[in-house]
């Protein structure tokens, strides 16, 4: 596998030495550099006056003492910070759609608890108002779920915020959404958290049920089982095909305790949201080898509160933390500062930052993508004004995959919609 990607990269660095300067107005296929950066890779310490070098939408290197090839786009960063481009792991975007109240549930099938069928991204608006406000926040992905009120409401979506249709914005399946919550609105829905989890672990044993009949039919040449979309979306997780994202919010451990029973009972993929109650559950989590994704952050809790304390000590452990704002509870403009909070409560300045990238790339098994600045790796960066985790720094530019889609000063993004003044 290493030898695979060092071959990539040296046919990425010979085209760059080979690259003539680009024709007026075309940018195609040409090198773009950004220079005089103060560069926060991620993966490694930060580089003072770095350069950062990318062709066709790859990053092909970065370093101190990189050569700028002749006839390359450059940008002179002045000193400023560029960091990878913000993944936010969980939202409703698109389908809580700001400025329309009509639609707040509009990430909810409600007519049966079990959806494992649907779909997000078939529901998703890419017109929603907030996207580019997402992106002037410096947000690049997104995990956009369907919603919490059943216990299985369907499956998510990874999209780029690089304007254009749902199709184009697409970049790969965010897995499947669990919520271990009573609804007690909905009669047909279970009433309590032990009967929530209890049909979940039902409906993913007649999963595994349908899957080998399937196979031993198949294996035999008899005739297969009539075809069940439910049965066989639930089957891709016990296949691990597809990752699952647990919706915890309770007071108390037992939802997130009943998460950790459904990832031992079946093998699963599985990461938790919200999960408030890491704080009790450190251990737990860890010897389950179950990430996290924190959130919504500001404004809902406050500096002192003590659930702060659990990503923090899970970080501090080698534990996975990604952070989000669950839009529309959450505006992206304050995920930033939401990391910035817990720096000053005692997590490093690397785990917060790698809350706010690489972590949630990793929750997709998108890292080898995303989350970082690597040669290799897509060219989605933000540049900001200041160092990363000051409250007073603004995003300045956002590039996905090479290409801005966001600057300040113009106002111009991808989206072609006007962000408001001073956000």
């Amino acid at each position: 596998m290493r030898e695979r990607v060092l071959v990539a990269l040296l046919v990425l660095l010979m085209a760059v030495a080979a690259c003539a300067p680009p024709e007026a107005g075309d940018s195609t296929g040409s090198v773009l550099a950004i220079t005089n950066a103060h560069v926060y890779p991620v993966t490694s310490a930060p580089i003072e006056s770095g350069t950062l070098l990318v062709l066709d939408g790859k990053i092909v290197e970065i370093g101190a003492d990189v050569s700028v090839p002749s006839g390359a786009r450059t940008l002179d960063a002045g000193g400023r910070s560029v960091i990878p481009g913000i993944v936010e792991s969980h939202s409703h975007m698109g389908f809580k759609q700001l400025n329309n109240p009509s639609t707040g549930r509009n990430n909810n099938e409600l007519s049966t608890p079990i959806n494992a069928h649907v779909r997000a991204i078939d529901g998703l608006n890419s017109n929603d108002a907030a996207f580019p406000m997402a992106l002037a926040a410096g947000v690049t992905t997104m995990n956009i779920t369907t919603g919490s009120r059943s216990p299985n409401s369907g499956q998510a979506v990874v999209i780029k915020l690089r304007g254009g249709t749902v199709e184009e914005m697409f970049l790969a399946e965010g897995g499947m959404k669990f919520a271990i919550e009573a609804d007690r609105e909905f009669p047909h829905f279970p009433q309590t958290t032990d009967a929530v989890k209890e049909l979940l672990a039902s409906e993913l044993r007649s999963a595994r049920a349908y899957m080998e009949a399937r196979a031993a039919a198949d294996a035999s040449g008899s005739s297969l089982p009539p075809r069940d979309l439910e049965l066989e979306a639930l089957g891709k997780l016990l296949s691990r095909e597809r990752i699952v994202g647990v919706h915890t919010w309770g007071e108390g451990a037992s939802d997130m305790r009943h998460a950790i029973a459904l990832k031992k009972e079946f093998g699963l993929d599985l990461y938790i949201h919200h999960a408030m109650s890491t704080y009790l559950l450190v251990d737990e989590l860890l010897e389950a080898e179950i990430p996290i994704s924190f959130g919504p952050i500001l404004p809902t809790l406050g500096r002192e509160d003590p659930r702060l304390l659990g990503p923090i000590r899970l970080a501090e452990r080698g534990g996975v933390v990604a952070f989000h704002q669950d839009h529309p509870n959450g505006h992206q403009y304050f995920l930033r500062h939401s990391a910035s909070l817990f720096v000053r409560k005692g997590m490093s300045e690397q785990d917060a930052l790698a809350g706010l990238t690489l972590n949630p790339a990793k929750l997709f098994h998108l890292d080898d993508r995303i989350g970082s600045l690597e040669p290799g790796k897509d060219a989605d960066f933000v540049i900001l004004n200041g160092p990363p985790l000051d409250f007073d720094s603004l995003v300045e530019h956002v590039f996905i995959d090479g290409e801005e889609v966001f600057n300040r000063s113009t106002g111009e993004n991808a989206f072609g919609q006007r962000v408001p003044e001073g956000w």
